[in-house]
């Protein structure tokens, strides 16, 4: 086994453990946050944190109805521009903290008067150090560069900050399910994989390490699922793989789509899954065949990954669990070609941009 799939297989226990641990921190948090009263959120972020700051946007949205942007570090670090951080909360995302521009927005925007939090899974980095909160990921020490377990934290760290700020609400209640689910889905995804019963997971990984390239898919929630695969299909395998919401899928790049292009298509149950469906039926019509991977709605489709365990999830909370047949995808891909998923060529643990 590599060390990138057994960091994948570690991540229920890392979230049981998260959600055990961080109740005092989360609580804080909710109270400062309850005080100061926001007018608006800001979060930073990069790499793979940037997808998990795209998860937590629609988290806020929609649980808080509060209006979230995401930050560009380089108006604070490049451009110097002066800016008005008063009456703000300011979310800032990292496995290291330790990436100078995020510090640098997390100092400017304290000073500046906005309410910083860092989500951060390593203690005492200079993010921690320069935000007001901090919750903790506890996912341990990452081995393989490519972040697994520590994405997963962070989507579950951005999950209980808000249902600390919503506590009677669905996803509150079925937060402590999340590492079950989570299990469960792992189990059904490493079947899928192996080939075994009628899954035809081992044509996905054959499609696209021949091919080169993958179209991903989805929408909502699980945008950041789509976009944060294709990009551990690029880190791990040298795939040229594009992540995209379904809707601007069928605004023009649906022209990728054909018999030589595989696409991957994550569709949670429920409304949303229904207005995926129909780019996945354009991407059909063009000559693709798409690999679907989502909750029981798909059961019985052709090349499709039906996950049982995703309906005793939200949809708001499904990205946790959806994310891991997509990191055992791009595991799988790169050790078919050869690769290892553990120390992609021209890759570091930690980027350090300004």
């Amino acid at each position: 086994m590599t060390i990138m799939g057994d960091e994948i297989r570690q991540i229920p226990g890392v979230v049981q453990e998260q959600l055990d641990a961080t109740g005092a921190a989360l609580e804080a948090v909710a109270e400062a946050v309850r005080r100061a009263r926001p007018r608006w959120v800001s979060i930073v972020a990069r790499g793979t944190s940037d997808h998990a700051a795209i998860y937590a946007r629609y988290l806020i949205e929609t649980q808080l109805g509060w209006p979230v942007g995401l930050a560009s570090p380089s108006v604070t670090t490049i451009y110097h521009a002066p800016t008005d951080w008063s009456d703000g909360l300011v979310l800032a995302v990292s496995q290291s903290g330790r990436s100078p521009d995020l510090t640098a927005v997390v100092e400017a925007a304290r000073r500046g008067g906005a309410l910083t939090v860092a989500v951060t899974n390593v203690a005492g980095s200079p993010l921690e150090l320069a935000a007001a909160h901090t919750v903790a990921c506890r996912a341990g020490e990452e081995r393989a560069v490519a972040a697994t377990k520590s994405y997963v934290a962070e989507l579950a760290a951005l999950a209980g900050i808000v249902a600390a700020l919503v506590p009677d609400s669905d996803l509150a209640a079925a937060l402590p399910r999340v590492p079950a689910v989570l299990g469960r889905t792992l189990e059904a995804a490493s079947a899928w994989f192996a080939g075994a019963g009628h899954g035809r997971g081992l044509e996905l990984v054959e499609a696209v390490a021949v091919a080169g390239r993958a179209l991903v898919v989805s929408r909502g929630f699980n945008l950041a699922t789509a976009l944060e695969t294709a990009l551990k299909m690029k880190e791990t395998g040298r795939i040229f793989a594009e992540g995209y919401s379904s809707a601007d899928l069928e605004h023009g790049p649906i022209a990728l789509a054909s018999a030589g292009f595989p696409t991957v298509v994550f569709r949670p149950d429920g409304p949303m899954g229904a207005a995926i469906d129909p780019a996945a039926a354009k991407a059909r019509a063009r000559g693709a065949s798409p690999w679907i991977i989502g909750g029981v709605e798909v059961a019985g489709a052709p090349d499709a990954l039906a996950i049982d365990a995703l309906a005793e999830l939200p949809e708001c909370l499904t990205p946790l669990a959806l994310i891991l047949p997509g990191q055992l995808l791009a595991e799988a891909v790169a050790v078919r070609l050869g690769l290892s998923p553990d120390a992609p060529s021209g890759l570091s643990k930690v980027t350090l941009t300004r």
